[in-house]
């Protein structure tokens, strides 16, 4: 059984790096970064890192599948500002940017997809200055597909009765709360990322491990919005989300929607075990030791929390077309 981390970028991801300039200490720090991640295709990579040069990145970090054996040694050649960091073993996807995050001094941080298509009018410097100013945790862009639609990226948490549902609506009010940033994607604030902790890298599910940054973003005081003028669209089709309810949904339940705010604190009843195990599968001694390990990380950190779930839910600013 893994342990949930406590501090950011506890387990550390085995990697090397490729390429990059060599930079006096005096230029280290950037004032954005762009962790670009790889979905595969090596059609697309090239022109990425141009869109970046227009753009006018300088920092830019391409974490590579651990998989594909793309022709690192020739994009490092043609690239030069360009690092690669390729991870040595199977990653998730937020392992991936803990990495990258832990690797670059930049205050802020785009994240983005090698499939998405970065033009200077999307992210101006307007917009990177006003994320700056803002200090909200993470500016989540308005995405569109490849036929230029809009996509319904604000996630909006609501309970039907005692079930608790994710509901994407296509509402882009500047500003606008967002659950979590959709596909990952996003400028984010580095010192508060690594103060969240980051992504957990014991909830492997994609879905499941952004959710649960983004649901405990929001239970510790931090925002997740959108920003209209930040505008990035898809080459290709978008990504489906799996919200299969496997291990991870149970740690995130666990995590997120099981613990219980009172006076300033928060804490996991241990009448919620017994809830829980029913639906965990498993034997009961498993299930009781993944219960006591939330139940511990919860308890290190439940000055953290602002609120529980049932209030986040109930105090979420409406959506206004």
């Amino acid at each position: 059984m893994n342990s949930i981390p406590i501090i950011f970028n506890e387990r550390k991801v085995p990697h090397t790096i490729i390429g990059g300039k060599v930079k006096k200490s005096d230029e280290d720090d950037s004032p954005v970064t762009v962790i670009l991640l790889n979905r595969g295709g090596r059609y697309y990579r090239s022109s990425v890192f141009q869109s970046f040069e227009k753009t006018g990145f300088t920092s830019v970090l391409s974490v590579e599948l651990s998989n594909e054996p793309y022709d690192i040694e020739n994009l490092s050649v043609r690239f030069p500002s360009v690092k690669f960091l390729v991870p040595l073993e199977k990653v998730s996807i937020g392992e991936m940017i803990n990495t990258g995050m832990a690797e670059t001094n930049s205050p802020l941080v785009f994240v983005v997809w090698n499939d998405m298509r970065v033009t200077p009018s999307g992210v101006s410097s307007r917009l990177i200055e006003r994320v700056r100013e803002d200090g909200v945790l993470c500016a989540a862009p308005v995405l569109t597909g490849q036929k230029m639609e809009p996509l319904p990226v604000q996630m909006v948490p609501a309970l039907n009765r005692s079930s608790f549902q994710v509901e994407p609506m296509p509402c882009f009010r500047d500003g606008s709360p967002t659950l979590y940033p959709f596909d990952f994607a996003g400028i984010y604030n580095r010192d508060r990322f690594i103060r969240l902790g980051g992504f957990d890298h014991t909830i492997t599910s994609p879905y499941w491990q952004n959710l649960d940054f983004g649901f405990r973003a929001h239970l510790w005081g931090e925002r997740i919005v959108l920003s209209s003028g930040f505008r990035i669209g898809y080459d290709g089709e978008p990504p489906s989300e799996d919200i299969t309810a496997d291990f991870s949904y149970q740690r995130f339940f666990l995590k997120n929607l099981a613990p219980v705010f009172r006076r300033d604190e928060a804490y996991l009843p241990v009448s919620r075990f017994f809830p829980y195990a029913s639906k965990a599968g498993g034997g009961l001694f498993e299930a009781w030791g993944d219960f006591r390990s939330v139940r511990r990380w919860i308890a290190v950190n439940r000055f953290r929390f602002t609120r529980d779930a049932a209030a986040m839910v109930r105090e979420w600013e409406p959506c206004i077309q």
